[in-house]
């Protein structure tokens, strides 16, 4: 188990549900998602959901000012949309933490724009490449395989093929080289196919890993 990175999303209507569930996720998880979108956040409420945390943090924000607020205060790693990368100025250090990404929730891209996408995110030098797409048929998953199995030497990237049919991708993407996978709590469904952490421990642990 320690060889797969598992990330599990906290969510919230309120900061003081999200802060609840926040201690919760970080209980049965090593890596937690800040999804804090949903929230009106101020710098006092980054600072203090920041002191809450106890594990391996991505935060993951739509927010130019949350973005740079939460890498002055030191979390892990901040998810960015790949169309505000541009809006960005970064430096090396802050991009490093950086998890550039790229969402559809109708298709997955064929594999020439696929892998054209990829180039372009790399040109931003951050620290992880995301693909999160759905998956619709076998093809789409083979694809998103195809790229992973692409990607370069101490490259982190990370795929994920969203909705029923994508959960394959979930559990397998890391024996693949996927940086980590994602996986629910009852605190904090984020995608459709997301699979309980529970059961991905298990069946990590029959697959001996």
């Amino acid at each position: 188990m320690n060889k797969i990175k598992i990330c599990v999303p906290v969510i919230g209507k309120t900061l003081n549900e999200f802060l609840k569930n926040l201690d919760k996720v970080q209980e049965a998880s090593s890596m937690v998602e800040l999804r804090v979108d949903g929230l009106n956040l101020t710098q006092n409420d980054l600072i203090l959901i920041r002191k809450r945390i106890k594990k391996e943090t991505i935060l993951t924000s739509r927010n130019k000012e949350i973005i740079l607020s939460s890498l002055n205060l030191g979390f892990d790693f901040v998810d960015v949309d790949l169309l505000m990368m541009n809006d960005l100025k970064l430096s090396k250090n802050d991009r490093s933490r950086i998890i550039v990404s790229f969402h559809d929730h109708k298709k997955t891209p064929g594999i020439n724009r696929l892998k054209l996408l990829v180039d372009k995110m790399r040109k931003f030098g951050s620290g992880v490449i995301k693909i999160a797409t759905v998956i619709n048929d076998d093809q789409d998953v083979k694809n998103l395989f195809q790229i992973l199995l692409n990607k370069k030497e101490n490259e982190k990237m990370i795929i994920i093929g969203m909705g029923r049919r994508g959960q394959i991708t979930r559990i397998f993407g890391p024996f693949l080289g996927s940086f980590l996978t994602f996986a629910s709590t009852p605190f904090g469904k984020t995608a459709s196919g997301q699979i309980d952490i529970n059961k991905m421990k298990k069946i990590y642990e029959i697959l001996n890993f």
